[in-house]
């Protein structure tokens, strides 16, 4: 397996070029007789984390952000970003793009309010899922305006697009899946038979490499191998992978997984019996279209792969723990170092440099889970900032240090966010740091009864900070797989709906507050769904948490807490004390001692 190296700190993109490239693409709209053409961040697979291949929308616009999309239109253009990236589209895109709120502003309603009634807009069907093209083509239609098949018009101009990833896939051992891939084939088959379905097509690399018991190297970051899967109601398994990517995989996959290269998948869809099984939410719409042509009548339903694979089993959880305190002791190691640094010439890359040199002291760790927020001051208000040597700041004494980061680890997948005082902090920063970590510490706490969502768990971490007028605009939490993607569905917390927590489901915790221009604040643990322990009523659940690191005392605000909380943080930090000790260096212990004593 390949060991990924450190992160680049090079800007990923070039914003200066994205009037010319804006010109190139509208010549070749003329060609095709197109009115517009959509640009948007997701590849054929349909994931958020894309190989430099698929990195389109960021080719085009100079906007890096991990969602979002571009319609080009002949005389405007438009990028469509959500909460998260409100800062950064400014700062990476030039007038030649307008940014819009999105959802706010959805897709439809803009084409219907910029483009002409008969407008014909050109996309790719492998980068645009089944359930969005329809959804669109029905709102739009009444408007005079059509959405058309077009084969991709970014790879046509851009001419030093790099290749398609090539490493090879590798086996992911049972003593961490916890489950056998024979056995999760039968699982989800006797579903399928169940729901009288011939077969499903899988698309989401990440589910087949959960069914599968297999990691990749495609993308950075994400141990994911970019392939394509048909399974059978009867359990036969049809895998379509670059043979390149299987020398290692052949002998240890089930007997009735069948290699295929990934030119053969179109050609087999054809031959499927019907009923077959999709999620229109996820489907590449040039797959649905291969069907249709072949008369195979489809069964849209949810995703059977998503709730297994987020409910951890319990060999799952207890490698996960153990990640976790892995992951734990190198943070305190990394506060540890920062609080003696020598403010002046430190710069951010400095600081995610050294995290980085930390966690790989261990020899579990294969890769960062994600490239790391390392933000100062005014760069800590950009919630998902990426430092580059263009952006690149010192520290400095008065500001605040926002490090988020995590670690791929055979046995888990970790993220932890934590916001340092760099010397004194003014009243305003103390106090929002606290009403911060009030609303983490509400849903740290919380017991709920089964069926609860997300999104009725969301409000929890904002009412302290609702109290005085201020909020945050990203979700409170996302789900997070084990050696997979930091960022995994179905769950989540946040306004928008989503599934009912259940057993063994991870989830972030990481609620914050952002003042564009001078500061940002984020506190995040990880979160893992048990059963409460109510004698009386065992359909209750809590939240256990995975992630101990010692949160910054000195932007505590202790009057603003109440009994609860200040005997939560307290109890919180005598955890990290016992778990820490013996695994930090001796300078880091003394650190760890005084960090954790009770305020």
């Amino acid at each position: 397996m390949k060991i990924a190296k450190f992160q680049s700190f090079e800007q990923a993109s070039s914003p200066q070029k994205g009037p010319s490239r804006l010109a190139a693409l509208r010549a070749e709209m003329e060609l095709e007789k197109l009115d517009g053409f959509i640009v948007p961040r997701s590849d054929m697979y349909q994931g958020e984390y894309v190989s430099p291949k698929d990195e389109r929308l960021a080719w085009l616009t100079g906007f890096t952000g991990s969602a979002g999309f571009c319609v080009a239109l002949k005389k405007n253009a438009a990028v469509f970003v959500d909460n998260r990236y409100t800062v950064q589209v400014k700062a990476q895109t030039l007038e030649a793009f307008t940014a819009v709120d999105w959802p706010q502003k959805t897709l439809e309603a803009w084409l219907i309010d910029n483009a002409e009634e008969g407008a014909k807009i050109g996309f790719d069907p492998w980068l645009h899922t089944l359930d969005a093209i329809e959804k669109a083509q029905i709102a739009v239609s009444p408007f005079g305006i059509t959405l058309e098949r077009t084969d991709n018009l970014i790879d046509r101009i851009w001419q030093d697009q790099p290749d398609t990833p090539k490493e090879p896939a590798f086996s992911f051992d049972l003593k961490y899946a916890g489950k056998s891939a024979d056995d999760k084939l039968s699982e989800i088959s006797s579903l399928l038979r169940d729901e009288k379905q011939e077969a499903m097509v899988i698309t989401l690399p990440e589910d087949i490499a959960w069914l599968l018991n297999i990691r990749g190297s495609d993308v950075d970051h994400v141990p994911l191998v970019h392939c394509l899967g048909i399974l059978a109601c009867d359990g036969q398994f049809d895998l379509f992978i670059d043979e390149e990517k299987t020398a290692s995989i052949r002998n240890t996959l089930p007997d009735q997984v069948n290699l295929h290269p990934l030119t053969r998948f179109e050609q087999a869809l054809t031959r499927l019996c019907s009923p077959v099984r999709v999620d229109a939410r996820s489907l590449p719409y040039a797959v649905a279209l291969c069907l249709q042509k072949a008369n195979v009548r489809t069964s849209k339903s949810d995703n059977p792969i998503s709730l297994p694979k987020a409910c951890k089993n319990q060999v799952e959880i207890a490698q996960a723990r153990i990640s976790h305190r892995r992951d734990g002791a190198v943070m305190c190691d990394f506060l540890a170092w920062l609080d003696t640094q020598t403010l002046g010439e430190l710069t951010e890359i400095d600081v995610a440099i050294a995290l980085e040199e930390l966690r790989r002291r261990n020899l579990e760790l294969l890769d960062i889970s994600f490239d790391t927020i390392s933000a100062s001051g005014p760069n800590a208000a950009i919630p998902h900032y990426r430092v580059t040597r263009q952006s690149n700041r010192i520290l400095r004494s008065g500001e605040v240090m926002l490090v988020d980061s995590g670690g791929q680890y055979l046995d888990g997948t970790t993220d932890i966010t934590r916001t340092v005082a760099i010397g004194g902090q003014s009243k305003e920063v103390c106090e929002a740091f606290t009403r911060v970590l009030k609303g983490m510490i509400a849903v740290s706490k919380l017991t709920f009864p089964a069926g609860t969502k997300g999104q009725e768990i969301d409000s929890y971490a904002r009412t302290a900070l609702w109290a005085v007028g201020q909020d945050f605009g990203h979700g409170t939490g996302h789900g997070v797989g084990q050696f997979l993607s930091v960022h995994e569905g179905p769950q989540r917390i946040s306004r928008a709906d989503g599934p009912a927590f259940a057993e063994g489901m991870i989830v972030s915790n990481e609620p914050g507050f952002y003042k564009e221009g001078y500061f940002g604040i984020r506190t995040e643990n990880l979160l893992l769904v048990q059963k409460a322990d109510f004698e009386h009523n065992s359909q209750f659940f809590k939240f256990e948490t995975l992630t101990h690191v010692p949160i910054d005392k000195r932007m505590i605000v202790k009057d603003l807490l109440n009994l609860e909380e200040i005997i939560w943080i307290n109890d919180y930090h005598s955890v990290c004390l016992k778990l820490h000790l013996a695994q930090v260096t001796p300078q880091t212990a003394e650190w760890l001692r005084q960090a954790t004593e009770p305020i």
